[in-house]
């Protein structure tokens, strides 16, 4: 990004140095008064020589501040891409962190309410899923009568169903799924 904005700035400098410059490159060679075609070599060098100190200068400036731009934004991309990485991985732990003069700081804020949301609702999945399981343990070698085992049978969905309820708040598209698995022939 840095490498092409300095390209462009160039391309300017030489669109610039061209049009400035251009007419009295012109007076040198096409007119035959030696005494205007000496006013237009030095006005043509003093131009130049002004023209350049200014946009090395410019160039400089511009130099410095693409560097402090691409810090303050690519800075924050390398980091999304690590959490993204991470979350892919299934690991919430990691939040986007930026330094203070970073851009993109509401989307880190987005993106960090986002991991913070997804661990609740998977905290509360395990939690109930642990409870079932336990439900499950406890009662799995019992001797049980009939109205035991009914209470269990009722204890097991109730808890089943506090699971499904905590899943039924995410949103999959299962076509995309069901055409990966099952490809056309």
């Amino acid at each position: 990004m840095m490498l092409t904005n300095l390209v462009y700035t160039a391309l300017i400098f030489v669109v610039i140095i061209i049009g400035v410059l251009s007419p009295f490159f012109h007076d040198i060679y096409r007119i035959k008064d030696i005494y205007s075609q000496h006013y237009s070599a030095i006005f043509f060098i003093v131009l130049l020589d002004r023209l350049s100190v200014a946009l090395i200068a410019v160039l400089l400036i511009s130099l410095i501040y693409q560097m402090f731009i691409n810090h303050r934004f690519c800075g924050p991309l390398v980091n999304f891409c690590h959490t993204f990485k991470k979350i892919t991985q299934g690991d919430l732990t990691r939040k986007v962190f930026l330094r203070q003069y970073d851009f993109l700081k509401s989307e880190a804020v987005q993106v960090n309410d986002m991991i913070d949301s997804l661990s609740d609702h998977i905290m509360a999945l395990k939690k109930d899923h642990g409870r079932l399981l336990s439900t499950l343990e406890d009662k799995f070698d019992a001797q049980m009568d009939q109205d035991e085992y009914q209470k269990l049978l009722e204890t097991l969905k109730n808890q089943a169903d506090i699971c499904n309820q905590h899943l039924s708040i995410f949103k999959i598209d299962d076509t995309l799924r069901e055409n990966q698995k099952d490809p056309v022939i």
